[in-house]
């Protein structure tokens, strides 16, 4: 590995994060047009039936329904020709959605941009967690993915607060700024170490795993176990004769304990991080507060309060991250929030559960046939969370906001209590550490024997 390297500088990881965490903005954004947007249609035509509460169902989910399907184009497209290639696709299709967001007139228009935006959501949860996984060192990795997640509900927070002040269309303005400054920013950062390792790329491979970790001591033992386990695993399936074997492979893959234990942990975590509520909270905010409030300035004060916690929730947990042990901060938010309140949820909810459930899920994620079991896992994710948002309206009017949140209650604390039972600590370790958790005893003790027998050579 005599490749020449260009050193790392804090600048560069901030930089090389900043793409990512723009991402879940330019992602989360979209999501929180339809809270402002639904009210404001419905009051230029002077009647609710501009958007009924079926058409206002779909505003909210169609972007998960289409990332689900979208998901099978660009988890490909991530595995094939790597994750920055990927980024520049994403982060142009933005550009064209957000376009439509500002040209629009009707509730269609934002449900065709929603469908375009299915790329980015399918990328949030599946390449771009990747990327951020494997672009990050293990110091930073959880610090950056914990901070990610509070990008989310700054986009949020800003859509409600464009809507709330101005028009909605403003909203895709802000949208083409974030996406054109990603856009560049994403020709200009390497490809993913673990990616080029995976084509036998290793000389490129050094150079970019230096460039955005530097050569200190732990980074050059990451890179060197980097390389040594995808030289024991890589198979070539570069051309398309190798397609079918691929998909056979990740068949037989899948029954493995070492990627169906942990894949079946992503999925509990998916489910706590949706039952937990907080997400149909935000999305649907301004007709919760309309509950407990007929005028409208309290109504859109008490949303934007309410979105500021959750944001300072996020912040509060990504510094808690740091302190204490991410299983450890998950469990004892989570159950914070199953018997704490409205405010008290919100920073109970952020601190913990919204920022680690789907970190701990991206760390999680076994190594071998990493693509395969990233789509089958956001195909889930994304349409659980579509689900849950489409069916939230007609859950509120049958059982009515406590009855819902009882629900939710009842389904996060099974969730907890699973969790509790089966999550391992992640903070601190690579993903080579992390997936050799889950390798069963023989297969451990084996690779031991190997190992001594190697050094005794």
């Amino acid at each position: 590995m005599e490749a020449e390297y260009i050193p790392i500088k804090t600048n560069d990881k901030v930089l090389v994060a900043s793409v990512l965490w723009n991402s879940y903005i330019i992602a989360v954004l979209n999501m929180g047009t339809p809270t402002v947007a639904i009210p404001q249609l419905r009051k230029e035509a002077n009647s609710t039936a501009a958007v009924s509460d079926a058409t206002a169902s779909w505003m909210t989910s169609t972007t998960g329904y289409s990332g689900s399907i979208c998901i099978f184009i660009i988890v490909p497209i991530g595995h094939y020709l790597g994750r920055k290639f990927t980024m520049i696709i994403i982060f142009m299709s933005t550009l064209i959605s957000y376009a439509i967001v500002y040209c629009s007139k009707s509730a269609m228009h934002l449900i065709i941009s929603n469908m375009i935006f299915g790329l980015i959501s399918a990328a949030q949860v599946s390449v771009f967690l990747l990327t951020l996984t494997e672009y990050s060192s293990p110091k930073y990795r959880g610090v950056f993915l914990t901070l990610k997640s509070a990008s989310v509900f700054w986009g949020m927070w800003v859509a409600n607060a464009i809507g709330i002040f101005t028009h909605y269309k403003y909203i895709g303005l802000v949208g083409i700024f974030f996406s054109t400054y990603s856009l560049i920013i994403a020709f200009i950062i390497p490809k993913s170490p673990y990616w080029l390792a995976y084509r036998e790329r290793y000389d490129e491979c050094a150079v970019a795993h230096r460039w955005l970790k530097g050569v200190n001591e732990d980074a050059e033992e990451e890179l060197d176990v980097l390389i040594k386990s995808q030289k024991e695993l890589v198979k070539n399936f570069d051309s398309v004769q190798y397609l079918r074997k691929y998909i056979k492979s990740c068949f037989i893959a899948i029954k493995q304990p070492d990627i169906f234990r942990p894949l079946l942990l992503c999925f509990l975590l998916t489910a706590l991080y949706n039952f937990l509520g907080k997400l149909v909270c935000a999305v649907y905010s301004i007709e919760m507060m309309k509950k407990l409030s007929r005028n409208q300035s309290t109504v859109y004060i008490g949303v934007l309060i309410l979105d500021g916690f959750t944001v300072l929730g996020m912040y509060v947990g990504c510094g808690l991250s740091k302190i204490f042990k991410r299983r450890t901060l998950l469990l004892s938010t989570s159950i914070t929030v199953i018997v704490a309140m409205l405010v008290v949820y919100s920073l109970a909810v952020c601190c913990g559960p919204l920022i680690l459930a789907i970190s701990i899920s991206a760390e999680l994620m076994p190594m071998r046939f990493r693509s395969c079991c990233v789509l089958v896992y956001c195909v889930f994710n994304l349409i659980l969370m579509s689900t849950t948002l489409k069916v939230a309206p007609y859950v509120f009017n049958m059982f009515g906001f406590h009855g819902a949140y009882l629900g939710f209650g009842v389904c996060s604390a099974i969730c907890v209590t699973l969790v509790y039972k089966y999550i391992p600590e992640t903070k601190d370790r690579t993903l080579h550490e992390i997936a050799e958790i889950f390798k069963p005893k023989d297969i451990k003790e084996e690779a031991t024997q190997s190992k001594l027998l190697n050094d005794t050579k």
